[in-house]
């Protein structure tokens, strides 16, 4: 993003005994952390498809210490070993993470529905695709051709969206509905892998509205969120598959509301 934006990033990090790395942060300058103040705004950040609904800085659960830059989307992660954080004057702030696709999570009769409706999408002739097989430019002319006839435009940011996706390839997660050979349902998926967890974030997508009697904007939504939670179990760590801020209904049915907090200036 340095060279895309023209930023100047500071890097600072906190060692222990023996030299151990026990934290660290990206700043812009001095001022701001890192692609969520208003210096990577102004500079031309949003163009590119990240999610900022949430941060979590690479800081041990064991490090207490003060973060001197302002944040209101700071991950609970982050809330014990941050001295000058607060949840509870933070506006009610919230983000949705999905639910587990195991115990305490969906429930039997939820997955077995998502299950019948993709058994059906497939038999009629439905097909899935990992992304992972196709290349930036078909996913970008994907994304863009069915956030179009779900949201009735296009976006404004193909060059930043193709640039973003073959820098980060292996960062793309997900999978793409076919019909009768042309894609029907995608939805732009991050993924950052950390020791104890991996983050997913649900960015945007589209689906063609012809098919709306499959469900396709439903069953990829399954696909994904099913896919991370085996995934995350293979690896035996935590998923977190963050679908943003609670702004609409239906993410309340996916996901579970986990509180932001905001750092305090002294």
């Amino acid at each position: 993003m340095q060279r895309q934006l023209n930023l100047r990033h500071n890097y600072y990090i906190k060692k222990g005994e023996n030299n151990a790395l026990l934290g660290g942060m990206c700043t812009n300058g001095t001022k701001e952390i890192a692609l969520i103040g208003r210096t990577s705004q102004q500079s031309g950040i949003d163009l590119f498809p990240f999610n900022k609904d949430e941060i979590i800085l690479p800081i041990s659960r064991c490090v207490k210490t003060v973060i001197p830059y302002r944040s209101k989307i700071l991950s609970r992660i982050n809330g014990r070993c941050t001295l000058n954080a607060t949840f509870s004057l933070n506006s009610h702030r919230e983000i949705c993470l999905a639910k587990t696709c195991g115990k305490g999570g969906y429930s039997a009769s939820t997955k077995n529905s998502r299950n019948r409706e993709l058994k059906k999408f497939l038999s009629s002739g439905g097909e899935v695709v990992d992304q992972a097989l196709l290349t930036p430019t078909q996913i970008v002319d994907i994304y863009f051709e069915l956030y179009a006839k779900r949201w009735g435009e296009r976006p404004a940011n193909e060059r930043q969206m193709m640039d973003m996706i073959t820098s980060l390839r292996d960062m793309i997660f997900g999978y793409v509905l076919f019909y009768n050979g042309q894609p029907c349902a995608f939805q732009l998926i991050t993924r950052a892998d950390s020791p104890e967890w991996i983050c997913f974030d649900y960015v945007n997508g589209g689906y063609d509205r012809q098919y709306n009697g499959f469900c396709p904007g439903t069953i990829v939504t399954w696909l994904n969120v099913r896919a991370a939670y085996e995934l995350c179990q293979r690896q035996d760590k935590e998923m977190r598959y963050s679908f943003g801020k609670p702004t609409e209904a239906y993410k309340d049915r996916w996901c579970q509301r986990a509180p932001l907090g905001r750092t305090l200036s002294f």
